[in-house]
């Protein structure tokens, strides 16, 4: 036996040669669907179209334009350079071809400083949405299981449209039924501040649940067949909800802000430390009771430090939800906020690589890339 090589008789290169080929392979053949990105912020507002490979300059080196306003996300403690490019870099069709992605749900987000006019700036969202799927050949709107399966047999991706915050409505939930007709398939009450619906998880000092028009929205969504996404709802909110639907829930991303801070104090709005990762005992109950509506967790990539900090929250929901309840959800925005070795969304295959060398078995990885969304995709908006 060759010294060095293991009790096998394999050396450990050609172990890790095998487990490339292997992974590669396994999601290769996979449907892979990420949760949640914000690129419709940046192509709505012209500073990219998605066919573009966008590159966004080093940060150490870039120097914000004249007039720089770092306006609202400031908020979030982010730089200069992730306010104005955002996620331009990591999100794009040359990527999503590169990260074997079949289906990327695409958030419509309203900034504190669009609420003057909500309609229309969801509306323009929701414009720009169309319009890249109608000019290029790449991609397709899914509003079916169906749909996201076609799309990988085509070679195409499938852009599913969501809401992170109902404020694109306005004031008038009735046009919920108007942005189903133009495609949405997923919509979160909140994002972390209160809205006519509800309040999100950083809202104020005393939290709030679900108002009457959050309850009959939440209902709405039933009727129409709009899968319910928990992401950034509040505490009170995130367990009104669960009370009140009868069907599988999705939280598409692990947001810092969405778990209870081990800091009571760090909670709400003003809180500075955010959650970097799943932590067991605190957050079992929510999990599982995700779980137990037949739902799907997905796992963000931002706030972790790198690609082997992203798998450990994977195996902690995995350990908590079962294999069922897994996706990935990788939200990412801005360079600085990436881990390493997942600085874009093509970078999605190492999580796969890392899974097989951690011994997870096929069928765990292929439902964690796609079929647990698709399930539940499958179930709420039917066939």
């Amino acid at each position: 036996m060759t010294v060095g090589s293991g009790r096998s008789g394999i050396r450990p290169a050609e172990r890790d040669s095998a487990v490339v080929r292997k992974a590669a392979a396994l999601h290769r053949e996979s449907i892979v669907i990420d949760g949640h990105c914000d690129i419709l912020m940046p192509v709505s507002d012209g500073k990219m179209t998605l066919d573009q490979r966008v590159e966004p300059p080093d940060p150490a080196r870039w120097e914000p334009p004249p007039g720089f306003d770092a306006g609202p996300l400031a908020q979030f403690g982010m730089s200069a350079h992730t306010i104005w490019f955002g996620p331009m870099g990591q999100y794009d069709l040359p990527r999503w071809r590169e990260g074997g992605i079949t289906s990327q749900l695409c958030a419509v987000y309203l900034d504190d400083d669009q609420l003057n006019r909500p309609l229309h700036r969801g509306l323009e969202m929701t414009w720009s949405l169309h319009r890249e799927v109608d000019r290029l050949d790449g991609l397709v709107l899914a509003t079916s299981a169906a749909g996201i399966r076609r799309a990988k047999e085509d070679g195409r991706v499938a852009l599913v449209f969501s809401f992170e915050g109902c404020e694109a409505l306005g004031a008038d939930p009735r046009f919920l039924d108007l942005y189903h007709k133009l495609g949405l398939r997923v919509a979160s009450l909140t994002h972390t501040r209160r809205n006519i619906y509800a309040d999100g998880c950083r809202a104020a000092d005393s939290e709030g649940g679900l108002t009457a028009a959050g309850k009959a929205l939440i209902d709405r969504m039933g009727e129409l067949g709009i899968v319910v996404d928990l992401a950034h709802i509040g505490e009170r909110g995130f367990w009104e909800i669960l009370d009140r639907v009868d069907r599988p829930v999705i939280l598409s991303h692990t947001t810092p802000t969405m778990f209870p801070s081990s800091d009571p104090a760090s909670r709400h709005s003003g809180g500075t430390r955010p959650r970097t990762r799943l932590e067991l005992p605190r957050d079992r109950e929510m999990l599982e009771a995700i779980a137990r509506t037949g739902g799907v967790l997905g796992l963000i990539h931002i706030t972790h430090r790198n690609l082997s900090d992203v798998v450990d929250d994977i195996e902690t929901a995995l350990h908590v939800m079962g294999p069922d309840h897994v996706g990935l959800g990788s939200d990412q925005f801005g360079a600085d906020l990436a881990p390493e070795g997942l600085e874009h969304i093509g970078k999605v295959p190492a999580i796969t690589e890392e899974l097989v060398r951690r011994g997870h078995d096929d069928d765990t990885i292929r439902r964690f890339l796609g079929q647990n969304y698709l399930r539940v995709f499958e179930e709420v908006w039917g066939q």
